[in-house]
């Protein structure tokens, strides 16, 4: 069984870290309903493309809330999607890195998924929300199962730090961390996915059970460390000799800001699931506000082509058209909020 799964976790008041693409307190309900619209639209997107994968929402809340006077349960259940309550147990302390902290929170669906799915050959994709599938994921699955495993790197330059850390600080990391030279230099793999079987989930979560009172420890003591889980999935499958795919025909990590950074090309059309950070209060909130508000049966009813067309049209990939206004956007909105998320272009 192969299973498609996205996760939310909620930060509790006086435990915020920063996100600053909202520029809201992380524990406001104003703030995660922008993480309630993308998974809505995660779903959605997935659902209508991959009809025989069962999907999976993982999230430490108990009670699932009202969004825009809709209840975010019912929509899932529509979707049937199964929803998970996991609690948020591997909490970094206070100071330990300030951004995306609730990112930990992938270690907790690990440990669920190891201690409570049996079929070792069962295959988990799990994504952030801020994703879209534009086509089918069944070859990106046939692509992992022979060795239950796929990941993508991310090719940045050698000293560009994402997150706090290069790839060259991470090669002086893992050396000290494995206690062994570590003569090439790491890939950093898109934290934003990871698909592995069930087997493979066992293993690294078995791994993170050891390295996570390291990890403490370190910054206990004021030494590098791993920040956050892109860092610490790359080490984790660095360790078990896990490589990157040497071609990414799946996914992509898409910046679409046209004023300081853009990497949106043509080929982007070919691949299967697009990673969209900086369309969550742009062109995914108005895919949402489509597919809930304006299509019946949440688009359903519209071809595959018209759902392509309207997720071009809400987030300009591949071309985006030059006037004053940017979808419902002008340049000036675009401009506003560039400096606030300019310094983690690399980050989720």
């Amino acid at each position: 069984m192969n299973h498609i799964c996205t996760w939310l976790c909620a930060d509790e008041k006086g435990e915020e870290s920063d996100f600053p693409q909202s520029g809201m307190k992380s524990s406001s309900q104003s703030h995660q309903n922008i993480y309630w619209r993308c998974l809505i639209v995660f779903f959605v997107s997935s659902t209508r493309f991959n009809k025989e994968e069962k999907h999976l929402l993982f999230t430490n809340l108990k009670t699932l809330p009202v969004v825009d006077d809709k209840s975010v349960s019912d929509i899932l259940k529509d979707l049937g999607v199964e929803v998970i309550h996991v609690d948020f147990k591997y909490k970094t302390p206070k100071g330990y890195f300030g951004s995306f902290q609730n990112q930990f929170f992938e270690f907790s669906i690990l440990e669920y998924i190891a201690q409570n799915k049996h079929n070792d050959h069962d295959l988990y994709l799990i994504a952030d929300s801020d994703c879209i599938f534009i086509k089918p994921a069944k070859r990106l699955f046939r692509e992992a199962a022979p060795n239950g495993f796929i990941s993508f790197e991310i090719d940045s330059p050698v000293h560009h730090k994402i997150n706090g850390l290069s790839r060259l600080d991470m090669q002086v990391l893992f050396a000290e961390m494995l206690n062994k030279e570590v003569k090439e230099i790491p890939s950093y793999h898109l934290g934003e996915f990871l698909l592995c079987s069930n087997a493979h989930i066992k293993k690294l979560y078995a791994d993170f059970l050891e390295l996570w009172p390291v990890l403490l420890e370190r910054n206990d003591k004021g030494l590098e460390k791993l920040n956050e889980e892109a860092h610490t999935l790359s080490f984790l499958y660095y360790k078990n000799g896990w490589e990157a795919a040497k071609q990414n025909l799946f996914m992509k990590r898409i910046w679409t800001n046209p004023v300081f950074y853009r990497n949106v090309a043509p080929s982007d059309l070919k691949l299967t699931l697009w990673h969209l950070p900086a369309e969550k209060t742009f062109g995914i909130a108005r895919l949402y506000d489509y597919l809930i508000f304006r299509l019946d049966e949440y688009g359903r009813n519209i071809s595959d082509r018209s759902f392509l067309g309207l997720v071009r049209k809400a987030t300009g990939i591949p071309r985006l058209k030059t006037s004053r206004k940017i979808g419902y956007y002008s340049i000036s909105y675009y401009k506003a909020i560039a400096k606030r998320v300019r310094k983690y272009a690399g980050a989720h």
